[in-house]
């Protein structure tokens, strides 16, 4: 299991991610293509929020980039993927689209959800996005019966189970791990340890960053820690975490983040930290300049580029989504219990 040298939870000046040499340029595009689609959509969510164009709670997983996308880019397509109440940037790096995201949050027909579930319940099983949870750690248990069940049928798809530090404190999490241990159901468990479980450092329950990995660790599971700044560390490490996966042996991956926005819309952060240090530990650490300023080292990088055309998309996914019809109200009842589309899709 690995270290970092300084916490990833605290502005840090000598952060600078592995190095990337030119057979490393096509996946660095990939990966960083996939953060800016994350930061803008997640940004233009904070915006359609702050307008009252949107409704309903929003936690913002801005900052946290490196770890979704860098988890999603091991899997493959028929890959399941089971998140949080900040759970936009696995959707969206699994494949949920953005108009499908930005949809749901408008309470629109063509959402993901039917326009039913808004923030915290995105589900898309087309792209193998079993949903959102906004029970803290409640996904866990769905991705290791999901991967157990796809194994007992003859693939070798596997589950990724995304939770954060507060999740790893419950009861469920600990119940999980033991029971993917015990039945070898390939499932990665990914916690994203951004350093407050709402307000309680989760310095003070675990230690430094890496002592959830060590506790996971005392379960048998195979364990490591990674810099969840740096997307390029982050995707080589699920790469080598996933095929062990595969292979049917449950794992646990730690990846230190930071949360640089309000645990929601409605939370006064500055009651238990510096009403700056979202924006200060931004100006150190930010995943996509680091990645960023990396790839434009290398003459004809293509990053530029790549920011314009994910601008243009995200805003024609936006403006397509709030132009779509909203669900009538006789669908109000649907899907209170399960009908007979909603058997058997494990």
């Amino acid at each position: 299991m690995t270290q970092t040298a300084a916490s990833p939870h605290r502005p840090d000046d000598t952060f600078t991610g592995l190095p990337i040499g030119e057979a490393d340029l096509t996946e660095a595009h990939a990966l960083y293509r996939g953060m800016s689609i994350v930061r803008s959509v997640e940004l233009e969510i904070e915006k359609m929020h702050r307008l009252g164009r949107m409704s309903g709670s929003f936690h913002s997983s801005l900052g946290q980039e490196a770890a979704a996308v860098g988890v999603c880019a091991a899997l493959r397509e028929g890959d399941m993927v089971t998140s949080t109440h900040r759970g936009h940037g696995h959707a969206l790096a699994k494949g949920v689209t953005m108009e499908g995201v930005f949809a749901e949050l408008f309470g629109r027909t063509s959402g993901v959800s039917g326009g039913r579930g808004g923030s915290m319940h995105l589900h898309d099983r087309r792209s193998g996005f079993l949903g959102e949870n906004a029970i803290v750690a409640g996904g866990l248990p769905w991705a290791a019966g999901a991967a157990w069940a796809r194994r007992r049928r003859g693939g070798d798809d596997i589950a990724v189970a995304f939770i954060g530090d507060g999740g790893f404190a419950q009861g469920v999490t600990h119940e999980t791990l033991l029971l993917a241990r015990f039945w070898e159901s390939p499932c990665l468990i990914v916690c994203e340890n951004n350093g407050l479980a709402h307000s309680m450092p989760s310095d003070r329950l675990f230690g430094a960053p890496g002592g959830i990995a060590r506790i996971a660790e005392g379960t048998g599971i195979h364990a490591r820690y990674v810099d969840g700044r740096d997307v390029v560390a982050v995707a080589r490490t699920a790469k080598e975490m996933v095929a062990r996966v595969r292979a049917g042996v449950p794992a646990f991956l730690e990846c230190g983040v930071y949360r640089v926005r309000p645990h929601s819309l409605s939370d006064p952060d500055y009651r238990y930290r510096p009403k700056t240090a979202g924006r200060d530990w931004l100006a150190l650490n930010d995943p996509m300049a680091n990645l960023r300023a990396r790839l434009e080292a290398f003459p004809g990088n293509r990053v530029a580029q790549i920011d314009a055309a994910v601008a243009a998309d995200v805003q024609a996914a936006l403006a397509r989504a709030e132009a779509a019809g909203r669900p009538p109200a006789a669908a109000a009842k649907s899907y209170v219990y399960t009908s007979p589309e909603l058997q058997n899709h494990a």
